[in-house]
């Protein structure tokens, strides 16, 4: 959670600067490019988080429901 804070602060910050300075450029095109790119790279990178993320809830849960069902005291070893 902490990283994805980081991660949009510095993504506000740099769209921020890039929109800015697209105001007094003569070609603003590639700083608009910079800034919506950026945008595109976060959202790219919290969704891959997010998948990473249920996938490794999805393995916790497959294991707590193995683990139920061997149920408990039936090998003496």
């Amino acid at each position: 959670m902490m990283k994805t804070i980081f991660y949009f602060i510095v993504t506000s910050c740099i769209s921020t600067f890039a929109f800015w300075g697209a105001l007094g450029a003569k070609n603003p095109f590639p700083l608009y490019a910079v800034a919506f790119g950026i945008w595109g790279l976060f959202l790219w990178g919290y969704n891959n988080r997010m998948k990473k993320e249920a996938a490794r809830k999805f393995r916790e849960r497959a294991f707590e429901d193995y683990m139920r069902s061997r149920g408990r005291g039936r090998y003496p070893f």
